[in-house]
């Protein structure tokens, strides 16, 4: 089973990630296969991650607290 996870950031992008965000939100890009989504998004996750401290930084902050509210309570 997989897990999915939200991450709701507030940064400032830059035009490489407008121009990506724009590639993955495309007709082309919501109808193509499994493989092609995923290897656009890690492509543009590897940029934030390379080129955008802030948004490391701020999951960084944010997952410590995010895993400990989806323990379930016989974990506390």
């Amino acid at each position: 089973m997989r897990q999915n996870m939200k991450l709701y950031l507030d940064f400032n992008p830059c035009q490489e990630c407008n121009t990506m965000m724009a590639e993955l939100s495309s007709p082309e890009m919501l109808f193509a296969d499994e493989k092609t989504r995923a290897d656009e998004s890690a492509k543009f996750l590897r940029h934030l991650t390379y080129n955008h401290n802030e948004v490391v930084q701020a999951v960084m902050d944010d997952l410590p607290k995010q895993k400990r509210d989806q323990e379930p309570d016989f974990y506390k």
